[in-house]
């Protein structure tokens, strides 16, 4: 995790870190927008039922994208650094 949140340092960044940190708060503040925007527009008069609020989870959804592409990339560099660690051992063995 600590790789995956040196990938997602800067300025930039600073809501994707902040909602990584407090990632049950997002998805709960998010699921509470959904439904008040759900609920406002139908009792506005605007339609007759609404799934438009839903639209509030894209970008926490681009979000987990963004994180799950920083894991796998810490991934990659710790698998790297450990191969070569070890492959330096192999050769001052021999």
């Amino acid at each position: 995790m600590p790789a995956a949140l040196e990938l997602l340092a800067g300025p930039w960044r600073a809501p994707l870190r902040l909602m990584v940190r407090h990632r049950v708060a997002a998805y709960v503040a998010t699921f509470v927008l959904v439904l008040a925007t759900n609920r406002a527009l139908v009792l506005s008069g605007t339609v007759s039922y609404s799934v438009w609020g839903w639209i509030w989870y894209a970008p926490l959804l681009l979000a987990d994208g963004r994180l799950k592409l920083a894991r796998r990339v810490a991934r990659q560099r710790v698998i790297a650094a450990m191969e070569a660690r070890h492959a330096d051992a192999v050769a001052s063995a021999d």
